[in-house]
Formats: C-alpha cells, sequence, structure tokens
C-alpha cells in the first residue's frame, strides 16, 4: 500500500517530466524541419541564445543557493558571525556594520558591548618574496600599521602555534577617535594578512596615560578607572576569538597586486585595552627543537598591566582552546590524548557557566583539592623548584570524573604579582606514556 502512495504522489511530477520532454523534443524537430525547409538560420539562432541565457541564469541561481547553504553552515560561535575576505575567514562579533573601506582594507564595526564595542580591521594581503626574511616582513607590518599610529613599533610572536607578528595599538587613530588594541600579520602562502582588533578608548584617561606631564597619582588614577571597566574584558576576549578563527582557504592565489599607500586607509573609533604599554617579551629560545613549536600566551594583573610568556609544544599538538588567554593544547601518545595546557591560573576574562567546557578543562588541572567534591581526588606528590629562574611548585594530582580515574601534573609560577600555571591532564593508566612530553612543557616555559 506505502509503494502505491508513493507512485501516486509522484505521478504529477512524472506526468510534468514527460511534457517537458515531449516540447523538447517538439522544439527540435521544429528547429531541424524550419532548416530543412529553408527556413531562417535567425529563429534557430534565437533559439540557441534563448538556450544560453537560460542555462546562464541557472548557473547564478545554483551559485546563490550554494553562498546561502554555506551561511547556513557558518560554524561561527553564538554571538560571531563568519567574514569571508577573498581568500581567508575569520569570525566577527555580530551583528556588525561596514564603517569604512578603501582599496587596503575594510573597517567592521562590532554590537555594542555594555559601553563599548569592537572595532575589526581587515586589510588585504601583502605579498612578499619568498626570499624575504623575518625582518622584511616585520618592516612591512610596521609601515601598514603606522598609518594609524605613528609611533607604533611591532614584535614577532606566534598565534595558533604560527609565526606571526603583533603591534601594539594603544593610541592609534581611527575615524577621528583614540583608540587602543592590537594588530597581527599572519604570513601565509606568499602573504602577510593584517588582522585588527580594537575597542574606543576615553581620550581623556588615555591623555592622562600618555603625558609625560601627568603624575603618577593622575596615571595611577587612570589605570584604576579602565581596571574597574568590567566591559573591557569582554571586547578583549571577543578579540582573542577573532584573531585566534583566522583560516586561510586552501589552495589560495598567492600573489596580488601590492598594497598601496594608504593615504585614504579608514579612519574610525576602536582597538584593544590601553594597557599593553607595560608589556614585555619574554625571552625565548633563539632556536626551536626539532619536533616542537612555540606557543605565546599574555598573562595580566589588570586590563593595562600584561607580560608576555612562552612554552614549547610538539609541532604536532593541535590547539583546543585559548579562552582568557588559557591555552589547551591536544597530542596524542601512543593512541591516547593528552592535554597540555598554559596560562594564568585565574579567569580573567568575565564570568563563564560552571559547565562551560574549556572551564571545566582548566579546573581540572589548576584547582587544589580544596576546590574538588570530598574523595574525588588527591595529592600524588609535590614539590619545589625553579623555572626560567622564578621559584615554582610541581604538583602531581589524581581525580576522578565518574568512573574514570585520570591523573594531571602542573607547575604553579609566581611572576609579576600573578601566578602562572604550566601543565597537562591524561587518563592516569597512560599518564607514564607522556610524563617526559610534559615535563618538557614545564621546562620550556619562559617569562620576562
Amino acid at each position: 500500500m506505502r509503494a502505491i502512495q508513493n507512485s501516486q504522489k509522484y505521478l504529477p511530477l512524472r506526468k510534468f517530466r514527460n511534457i517537458l520532454l515531449a516540447a523538447a523534443a517538439l522544439l527540435l524537430c521544429s528547429a531541424a524541419n524550419a532548416q530543412n525547409q529553408g527556413g531562417s538560420l535567425a529563429d534557430v539562432a534565437r533559439q540557441a541564445r534563448a538556450q544560453k541565457q537560460a542555462q546562464s541564469s541557472t548557473s547564478a541561481a545554483d551559485q546563490v543557493a550554494n553562498e546561502l547553504s554555506e551561511d547556513q553552515n557558518d560554524d561561527a560561535p553564538g554571538g560571531f558571525k563568519t567574514y569571508k575576505a577573498g581568500d581567508y575567514k575569520l569570525w566577527v562579533p555580530a551583528p556588525f556594520t561596514e564603517d569604512a573601506h578603501n582599496s587596503d582594507a575594510i573597517l567592521l564595526s562590532g554590537p555594542e558591548v555594555g559601553s563599548r564595542h569592537n572595532l575589526v580591521l581587515i586589510g588585504n594581503r601583502i605579498p612578499y618574496s619568498d626570499n624575504a626574511g623575518s625582518d622584511a616582513i616585520l618592516d612591512a607590518a610596521t609601515g601598514f600599521v603606522r598609518r594609524y599610529l605613528a609611533s607604533a613599533s611591532c614584535s614577532k610572536n606566534t598565534l595558533g602555534g604560527q609565526s606571526a607578528y603583533e603591534c601594539d595599538l594603544s593610541g592609534a587613530k581611527l575615524m577621528g577617535s583614540t583608540v587602543t588594541g592590537s594588530a597581527w600579520f599572519i604570513p601565509a602562502s606568499g602573504n602577510v594578512y593584517p588582522v585588527f582588533c580594537a575597542t574606543p578608548i576615553d581620550g581623556k584617561a588615555w591623555e592622562t596615560l600618555s603625558n609625560p606631564h601627568s603624575t603618577e597619582a593622575q596615571k595611577a588614577a587612570a589605570r584604576e578607572a579602565l581596571d574597574r571597566d568590567p566591559d573591557l574584558k569582554r571586547v578583549w576576549q571577543n578579540c582573542d576569538t577573532v584573531f585566534h578563527s583566522f583560516h586561510i582557504k586552501p589552495g589560495s592565489a598567492t600573489k596580488v597586486a601590492d598594497s598601496k599607500p594608504a593615504s585614504d586607509a579608514p579612519q574610525a573609533a576602536a582597538p584593544k585595552p590601553a594597557a599593553q604599554a607595560a608589556s614585555t617579551a619574554p625571552a625565548r629560545p633563539s632556536t626551536v627543537p626539532t619536533g616542537y613549536k612555540a606557543q605565546a600566551f599574555q598573562y595580566c594583573t589588570a586590563p593595562t598591566q600584561c607580560w608576555d610568556a612562552s612554552v614549547l609544544v610538539p609541532a604536532d599538538a593541535q590547539l583546543v582552546s585559548s579562552d582568557c588567554k588559557q591555552y589547551a593544547f591536544q597530542v596524542n601518545v601512543q593512541g591516547t590524548p593528552f592535554l597540555l595546557m598554559a596560562g594564568p591560573a585565574s579567569n580573567d576574562c568575565g564570568p563563564r557557566p560552571a559547565s562551560d567546557t574549556n572551564l571545566v578543562r582548566w579546573k581540572e588541572l589548576v584547582d587544589p583539592e580544596t576546590r574538588r567534591a570530598p574523595g574525588t581526588s588527591s595529592t600524588i606528590s609535590s614539590e619545589t623548584t625553579k623555572i626560567d629562574g622564578k621559584p615554582a611548585a610541581i604538583i602531581t594530582i589524581g581525580f576522578r570524573k565518574g568512573l574514570s580515574e585520570f591523573m594531571g601534573k602542573r607547575a604553579e609560577v609566581e611572576t609579576n604579582g600573578t601566578q602562572v600555571v604550566v601543565g597537562c591532564v591524561a587518563p592516569r593508566d597512560h599518564f607514564p606514556d607522556g610524563d617526559a612530553i610534559c615535563s618538557d612543557l614545564i621546562d620550556s616555559l619562559r617569562l620576562p
């Protein structure tokens, strides 16, 4: 019975298809008769043009449908939208509007975050020679940023485990307003890709901080005012998501016309907390050992007081999260996943749900027994030592998740008035297999 019902259901469609086929056959036959009988070739030509236009319309419709389908499959997290910039894409706080653009860049303005909002500047790719060294790329990045901040300085860094270049935007001018934030330049496929993320800053506060005649008391009051601003932490968290979402499309073209000097550079209001003036780059090994890659991270005592640190992770380690400057990588050791983590011990980016996966993962490594459910964990060992010349404690723990047993090892280092944690977590039975990798991670910590 079901087969009969289905047959009846689709019968009109079959009839329609048969009618179309018959009409097509009749049209072809008419065209042939017209030629055989000496009919006008113009009629046949018109029919051919009509058929070509119909095919073109179908192709255009297919393209629109594909684009709509791609939008529906957007994998951006809540509050963000994937922005496609030619041969790369990234996540931008949404909904956003286009504030300004020129031949070199486009400036997007995100939604209000309390009293602030994010600005994201997406620059066109800057081609560079395959023989260009890091100094040449650094010069290109610095030159680009100085269109917005004459005193801008940039340094080589890593983003998502890959070499990149970071520039401080504190005091930059966009659309006539003073802003603060960061600019990243990501080399890929023979080009460098500029991405800025920023937020407006109170002009009076910035004037106080940047004025050499301001007293220390005045500067302290200005910093305190910024530190009390809860919206700053939220916009900086948005910026972290923007930068780490950068994704180059496979098979992208490698060369384009050179970027033009930006006499018409977009101007708008806003980048990142005015604070990184106090950021100090850590000492890093001049060469990264074979099989490893460097990962930079930041820790802060306040939005205006941050420092850079770095660790080495296996080259095949995959970044699984970087919320709140707390990095987590996964690497397989003899078929078993190991989590490698590094970052500031405390959550400095505002409240998060207790069920947040990244927060849960981090707390499994860093929480002392007093913050865990009774009977679910134990301290296996604890020792004091020094890491990068600073006092540190290395603690090995055991804990349960449901019926599963896990182990973790972490190093706690006090530096610049805050605590940095580096360590790893794995199933208890397999932890010894990756203990050496965990020790290498801890020993590789570099601090300013």
